[in-house]
């Protein structure tokens, strides 16, 4: 009976401790892509000042891994890899985004962000980005497009919406995918 008691404590003490660190893996990984959004955002920033134009018709995903957009530690062969070992795109906005017009702007996809990452990456990105859309995992990847695409939980320009974004990140068990304005 003592031995059992002893293999019962054991197994509680096994899973809480698998929990937490897996949790602890979770919050690395968000706080990673949070740095790598905040460098393609200010990266972004600098090529289209230096760049003197009005137009992001040239910044591919290609063109801003080469430009450095990334760490080249997730970058292969023009492909980007994100902290959730899923892919990342960025793609000149095809159309409008509040006032940003078409192709002076870019719009960026993390594909695939577990459900547990969803709203410690909004939260965390939003200070350093224009707007966030979320959908469900796997059907935004490679967009240049922003209305029509998912739930809106931040506004161009405007704050993170609480009730929103509950309402996006909960629109699958496994993963979601964000799809982010960058204004240069």
């Amino acid at each position: 009976m003592e031995l059992a008691i002893a293999m019962a404590i054991l197994a509680v003490l096994i899973v809480s401790g698998l929990s937490g660190v897996q949790g602890i893996m979770t919050s690395s990984k968000v706080n990673d892509q949070i740095k790598t959004v905040a460098r393609l955002s200010s990266k972004v920033s600098a090529v289209f000042s230096a760049s003197g134009t009005s137009g992001t018709t040239n910044l591919s995903t290609a063109n801003m891994a080469a430009l450095g957009g990334w760490d080249s530690a997730k970058v292969n062969n023009g492909v980007v890899t994100s902290s959730f070992a899923t892919s990342e795109s960025v793609a000149p906005n095809s159309g409008p985004i509040t006032d940003m017009p078409a192709n002076t702007g870019l719009v960026y996809t993390i594909s695939k962000v577990p459900f547990s990452a969803c709203a410690d990456l909004a939260t965390g990105i939003s200070n350093v980005v224009y707007g966030i859309r979320i959908a469900s995992g796997g059907s935004a990847s490679n967009v240049a497009a922003w209305t029509g695409i998912g739930t809106e939980v931040k506004a161009p320009g405007a704050a993170v919406n609480t009730i929103s974004l509950a309402t996006a990140c909960a629109l699958s068990t496994s993963s979601v995918d964000f799809v982010i304005a960058l204004k240069p």
